[in-house]
C-alpha cells in the first residue's frame, strides 16, 4: 500500500453549551483533518485534537500542520505492508504527539477492520446551570464529571440529588489553591469517585493522611510514559487519565494500558471535546478502561458533526460503529 496524496480540511462549530474552565471559555471548537489517500484511490481519514492556541498544550493546529505535510513528503509514494511499517515513519513525531496521533488514526483504518461497539456514559460539565442538569436527567450518565469552582460543594450536593445516582468526579485543572485545601478534605474520600490534577504541584499531596482526599487521578501530569512511571513511583495516585492526543496516539495508549494494568491502577480514557471521528478511536480504548471514561454521545457538545451517528445513546451506554467521514462538511485547506 502507497500513499499517494494528503487533503487537509478544517471542521469548526459552535458548542451547544460554552465550555469554561479555570484556564479558558471555549465557544466553538476548530479541529483538524487529514484525509490520506492510497494508491488504489481510497481516502483514511483522522483528526487532530490539538487547539488554536498553547492554552492546553503547546502543540497548536498550526504545529500539526506543519509536521504534517512534511511526514507526507517523506513517505510519499512509499509502500508499507504492515501497521508497524507505518509506524516507523512517525518516531521522529515525539515533539508532536497530537500530530502523530491524527496521522495513526488515519493509518490504523488501512490494516484493520473496525467494529460496532458498546461503551459506558461519561457526561462532563462545565457547571450546573438549569441545561445542564435537564440534560444529565434526560441521558442519565454513568458517571458525571464536573469542573471544580467556588460553587463545587453545591455542584456536589445538586448532582446527588439527581433523579438517577451517577459516580461524580472533579476535574480541578490543577487550580486549587491553599485558601481552598478545606472545601477539598470536606468533601471527604467516599463522595467522589476520583479528583483529576487537584495541584498544580503533586508535593501537595503529602500533606495529607490516607483517605483524607478523595481518590486522586493524574490527567495534564500523564504526558508521556516516564513521567506517568515516575509520578507512579513517588506519589499516592489512584487513576490514570490517558488521552490518546497528548500521548502520540492509539498505539501508544495500548501500550500503558497493558502497563498500568501490571501495576494494578486505575485507567480512564480522556477525550478533549472531540467530533465523531475521534470520538470513535477514544471510545474503542475505552473498552479497556476501568471507570466511565471522557465519551460522550452524538449531540452532546454539538448541534453538527461531520460524521453521523457518532454515538447513540442507548440504556446508560453508548453504541459506535466505524465513522463515515462526511468530507462535504469539511473546509479544505490543503
Amino acid at each position: 500500500m502507497k500513499i499517494v496524496d494528503m487533503h487537509l480540511y478544517v471542521y469548526d462549530e459552535r458548542f451547544n453549551t460554552p465550555i469554561i474552565t479555570p484556564k479558558i471559555k471555549l465557544e466553538t471548537r476548530k479541529a483538524l483533518f487529514v484525509a490520506l489517500v492510497t494508491d488504489n484511490n481510497s481516502y483514511y481519514y483522522g483528526e487532530c485534537n490539538a487547539f488554536e492556541t498553547d492554552w492546553y498544550a503547546n502543540e497548536t493546529i498550526d504545529d500539526a500542520q506543519i509536521q504534517v505535510k512534511e511526514w507526507f513528503e517523506s513517505i510519499k509514494n512509499i509502500a508499507f505492508y504492515t501497521f508497524d511499517e507505518m509506524l516507523c515513519s512517525l518516531n521522529h513525531l515525539t515533539k508532536y504527539p497530537a500530530t502523530r496521533s491524527m496521522i495513526v488514526m488515519a493509518c490504523y483504518q488501512m490494516f484493520f477492520k473496525l467494529t460496532d461497539f458498546n461503551v459506558a456514559y461519561g457526561a462532563t460539565i462545565s457547571g450546573l446551570a438549569e441545561e445542564n442538569i435537564l440534560q444529565l436527567s434526560q441521558t442519565q450518565p454513568q458517571r458525571v464529571k464536573v469542573k471544580w469552582s467556588d460553587s463545587i460543594l453545591n455542584d456536589i450536593k445538586k448532582i446527588k440529588q439527581l433523579p438517577f445516582k451517577p459516580d461524580v468526579v472533579i476535574d480541578a485543572n490543577e487550580s486549587i489553591t491553599n485558601s481552598e485545601i478545606a472545601k477539598l478534605t470536606t468533601i471527604g474520600y467516599d463522595q467522589l469517585l476520583y479528583i483529576e490534577e487537584p495541584f498544580k504541584s503533586l508535593n501537595m499531596l503529602n500533606q495529607f493522611d490516607a483517605y483524607e482526599l478523595p481518590p486522586v487521578a493524574i490527567d495534564e501530569k500523564a504526558d508521556t510514559v516516564g513521567n506517568i512511571l515516575e509520578i507512579l513511583d513517588n506519589y499516592a495516585i489512584d487513576v490514570v487519565v490517558l488521552k490518546p492526543f497528548r500521548l502520540g496516539g492509539i498505539d501508544k495508549v495500548m501500550d500503558i494500558i497493558k502497563m498500568l494494568n501490571d501495576k494494578n491502577v486505575k485507567i480512564v480514557i480522556g477525550g478533549m471535546y472531540e467530533y465523531g471521528l475521534s470520538r470513535y478511536f477514544t471510545a474503542m480504548l475505552a473498552q479497556f478502561s476501568n471507570y466511565p471514561s471522557d465519551i460522550t454521545p452524538e449531540g452532546y457538545y454539538f448541534e453538527n458533526d461531520m460524521v453521523d451517528r457518532a454515538g447513540i445513546l442507548k440504556r446508560g451506554s453508548i453504541y459506535f460503529e466505524p465513522p463515515k467521514v462526511k468530507s462535504t462538511r469539511l473546509t479544505r485547506i490543503y
